[in-house]
C-alpha cells in the first residue's frame, strides 16, 4: 500500500521530535541522580522532596565553614547559618501562610519557620560533610494529636496531666488530685502536637521576659480575669508582661527591694540562690530574680488560669507544672534556699498540715519562707481564722517568724525560718506533727504521699550550721558530703566538673551545628552530677537538670550546687506544655531507656517539648545513636552525627498531613 505524500513529509518531524523528547528525559534523569541535593529537587512535589536525603552541595560546604575551637560560643560563623543568628528584632512585613483551609486551635497550616526578623531558617545539614553515614528513616505512621477530650487543645496536649478517662474516673478532687499526673497506660500517646496557627519562632531574650507573640500562646482569657493587677496584656501581634500581680501593686522589682528592706539576711543572689514559687501566676517574681543572679523554679498546676505556666516558658522564665496535693513535689529534701508564696491560694493548714510539711522537706535548713497574702493583713473573719491556724502550724514545726511586716500599699509579708537542727522538736509540748520514722514511707518523693510527719534534719554539725550553704557563685564547684545516699566522692566530682567544662568549650560551643545565641533554655534529660549546666552557666539561658528515676540519685547534689531540676521517668510524659524547650540535651541514657519504654515514644515525648526550628543533641555510642536517628528522621528532622558521639538534630516545621517546609 502506498504511502500518501502528506505523511511521508511529515515523517522526519516526528523522528526529530521523538528523538528530542528521550534526550531531554536522559538528562533529566542524570541530573537528578548526580546532584540529589535539596536544590536540585525543588520543582518537584512538596511530599517527594521532603523525604530526599539532605545532602550538602558543594556551595553549601565552601560557604560553612566549621567554626574554629575554642571560639566563643555566640561568634558569628560566615554562610547560610549566620542567617539563623539574627532574632527577633521585628516582626516580619508579611506573614507567609502554609496550607488551606480556615484557622483554628488546632489548625497548624499557618506556622513559619522563619525568624522573626524575616530570614530564613538554615539546614545544618552542611556540617555533617564528611564520614556521615547516613540512616534510612523507618517507618512509622506518624498522626497529628486530635480529639483528646473534652476541655483538651491538642495543641496543647500534656498527657500525663489531660488524662481525660482517668480523671473522670476519679474518686475526689478535693485534694486537687483532678491537677496530679495521671499518665496514660500502654499503649502510650504517639501522636504529634499540632501548631497554633500563626506560630513563629519565639521573641529572643531579654526581651521575651516582657512580651511573647500572642500566636505561639493564644490564649486571652488571663488578659481578661487579671486585667486590673497587670499580669498580662495585649498589644497587637505581643502579649506584653509589664511586671505587676496581684501582690506587686507597684510592680514585682519593687516587691523584691521590699523583701530585701525588711529582711537583709535574705542576699539575693549570694546567700538565696536558689527559690521555689509557689503558685506563681506567669512567673513575673521569678523572671525578675533573674537579674539579681537568683534562679528560681516557678510552679502552678494546669488550671482556670489559662496557659499561666506556658506564657512563663516562653518568656524563657524557668517554671514547671505542679500542684500540692497529695503526692510529693519532684525534688528531693533540703533543696530550696527560699520559699514563696504569693496569694497561692494553697490552704497550708488543710489535710492536718501536710502541704506546709511537704514545704518544709523541700526547705533546706535555715532556708526562709515568704508568704503574702490576705490572712498576713487583713482581719476579716476568714482571714483571721486562716492566720491563727497558720500560728499554731509553724509553732508546732519549730519555724521561727523572722518578721511580719508593716502593710505598705495594701499588702503584707510574713518570714518564717526553717530550724537549723534537731533541738526544738524535743521541746515541743506535744509531739504533733509527729517525728518521722523508718516505718512512715520512702524518702524518694517520685509518686509517693505527702508526709503526715516532720523528718529530721540532716545538718547536725554547728560548722555545716554556720556555712552552708557556700555563698554563690562559690556554691557552684563545692560538693557537700551531707547529701544522704551519695556515692560519688569528691575527686569524681571534681573529675565530672572538669570534664564537662572541657567538653563544652571544645564540642559544644566549636563543632556542634547550634546556634548558641537563640538557645534561652535547655533540658538535660539525665544531668547526673549537673556538670553539663555548670559549664553554660556563664550564657545567658539556664538549664532544667532531670535525674530520671531509674539512675543515681544526684539531684541534691545539682540544688547544692545552686541549680535546679527535677525528677522524672522519660516513659512518660514530662509536666510541661508542648513547644517549651530550645534545646534537648540526652546523655548515655537511651540504652537503658529503651529497657523499659518504645524509642518511638521517648521521640514522640522529645517532638512535644522541643521548638519548631531548635535541637535535640544525644551524646551516646555510636550503637545507640544509630537506634535514635533514624527515628527522628521519620520526623523530618535534620540530623548530623559529629565524632561518632554527638548527634544533633533539628526539628522541623513538618507536621502529618502537612508539606515538610521551613515555611510551614
Amino acid at each position: 500500500m502506498a504511502v500518501p505524500s502528506s505523511d511521508r513529509a511529515r515523517r522526519p518531524f516526528l523522528l526529530s521530535l521523538s528523538l528530542f523528547l528521550f534526550i531531554s528525559a536522559v538528562l533529566v534523569l542524570l541530573f537528578l541522580f548526580l546532584d540529589p541535593s535539596p536544590g536540585s529537587l525543588a520543582f518537584l512535589p512538596s511530599r517527594v522532596s521532603a523525604s530526599a536525603p539532605s545532602i550538602p552541595s558543594p556551595q553549601q560546604q565552601s560557604l560553612t565553614p566549621v567554626p574554629t575551637r575554642g571560639s566563643s560560643p555566640h561568634s558569628q560563623p560566615a554562610g547560610p547559618l549566620a542567617t539563623a543568628n539574627a532574632e527577633a528584632s521585628q516582626p516580619p512585613a508579611a506573614e507567609a501562610r502554609g496550607g488551606s483551609g480556615s484557622p483554628g486551635a488546632d489548625d497548624s497550616s499557618g506556622a513559619m519557620g522563619v525568624e522573626a526578623d524575616g530570614k530564613a531558617d538554615t539546614s545544618i545539614a552542611a556540617a555533617g560533610a564528611g564520614g556521615d553515614d547516613e540512616e534510612l528513616p523507618v517507618s512509622v505512621r506518624w498522626q497529628t494529636c486530635s480529639r483528646m477530650g473534652r476541655g483538651v487543645s491538642s495543641t496543647d496536649y500534656i498527657p500525663c496531666l489531660d488524662n481525660v478517662r482517668a480523671i473522670k474516673a476519679l474518686r475526689s478532687r478535693r485534694h486537687m488530685e483532678h491537677r496530679e499526673r495521671h499518665c496514660p497506660v500502654a499503649p502510650r500517646p504517639r501522636c504529634l502536637v499540632p501548631l497554633p496557627f500563626g506560630y513563629r519562632t519565639p521573641v529572643p531574650w531579654p526581651r521575651s521576659r516582657d512580651m511573647i507573640w500572642y500566636n505561639n500562646v493564644p490564649h486571652p482569657k488571663l488578659v481578661e480575669y487579671k486585667k486590673d493587677q497587670n499580669w498580662v496584656t495585649r498589644s497587637g501581634d505581643y502579649l506584653v508582661f509589664p511586671g505587676g500581680g496581684t501582690q506587686f501593686k507597684d510592680g514585682v522589682g519593687r516587691y523584691i527591694q521590699f523583701i530585701e528592706q525588711i529582711m537583709p539576711a535574705v542576699q539575693w543572689g549570694t546567700r538565696t540562690r536558689t527559690v521555689l514559687d509557689v503558685g506563681c501566676g506567669v512567673a513575673s517574681f521569678g523572671g525578675y530574680l533573674l537579674d539579681r543572679n537568683v534562679i528560681t523554679m516557678s510552679f502552678a498546676p494546669k488550671d482556670e488560669h489559662e496557659a499561666q505556666i506556658q506564657f512563663a516558658l516562653e518568656r524563657g522564665i524557668p517554671a514547671f507544672l505542679a500542684v500540692i496535693g497529695t503526692q510529693k513535689l519532684p525534688f528531693p529534701d533540703n533543696a530550696f534556699d527560699v520559699v514563696h508564696c504569693a496569694r497561692c491560694r494553697v490552704h497550708w493548714y488543710a489535710n492536718g498540715g501536710k502541704p506546709l510539711l511537704e514545704l518544709n522537706r523541700v526547705l533546706r535548713p535555715g532556708g526562709y519562707f515568704i508568704w503574702s497574702a490576705t490572712p498576713v493583713y487583713r482581719q476579716e473573719k476568714r482571714d483571721q481564722d486562716d492566720w491563727n491556724a497558720m500560728v499554731t502550724l509553724t509553732k508546732s514545726i519549730c519555724w521561727r517568724t523572722v518578721v511580719k511586716s508593716e502593710v505598705v500599699n495594701g499588702i503584707g509579708v510574713v518570714i518564717y525560718q526553717k530550724p537549723t537542727s534537731n533541738s526544738c522538736y524535743a521541746e515541743r509540748n506535744a509531739n504533733e506533727p509527729p517525728l518521722c520514722s523508718k516505718t512512715d514511707g520512702p524518702r524518694f518523693p517520685w509518686y509517693a504521699p505527702l508526709d503526715s510527719c516532720i523528718f529530721t534534719t540532716v545538718v547536725s554539725s554547728l560548722d555545716e550550721r554556720n556555712n552552708w550553704p557556700v555563698p554563690w557563685p562559690e556554691r557552684l564547684n563545692v560538693r557537700y558530703a551531707s547529701v544522704p545516699g551519695d556515692s560519688y566522692n569528691k575527686e569524681a566530682f571534681e573529675a565530672d566538673t572538669k570534664y564537662w567544662k572541657q567538653v563544652v568549650s571544645e564540642v559544644y560551643f566549636s563543632d556542634l551545628p547550634l546556634n548558641w545565641s537563640s538557645i534561652r533554655n535547655i533540658m538535660d534529660m539525665n544531668a547526673g552530677l549537673g556538670g553539663f549546666a555548670a559549664a553554660l552557666i556563664d550564657q545567658p539561658l539556664w538549664v532544667m537538670n532531670v535525674v530520671p528515676i531509674d539512675q543515681p540519685d544526684t539531684l541534691p547534689v545539682i540544688f547544692n550546687r545552686g541549680l535546679i531540676g527535677a525528677y522524672h521517668d522519660w516513659c512518660e510524659s514530662f509536666n510541661t506544655y508542648p513547644r517549651t524547650y530550645d534545646l534537648l540535651h540526652m546523655s548515655n541514657l537511651v540504652g537503658s531507656l529503651t529497657t523499659r519504654c518504645d524509642i518511638i515514644e521517648v521521640a514522640a515525648e522529645i517532638d512535644r517539648i522541643l521548638r519548631p526550628g531548635r535541637w535535640f543533641v544525644l551524646k551516646d555510642k555510636i550503637e545507640m545513636i544509630k537506634k535514635m536517628r533514624p527515628v527522628l528522621k521519620s520526623l523530618h528532622y535534620e540530623t548530623v552525627v559529629v565524632k561518632k558521639q554527638f548527634l544533633v538534630a533539628r526539628k522541623s516545621f513538618w507536621r502529618p498531613g502537612k508539606p515538610a517546609s521551613r515555611s510551614g
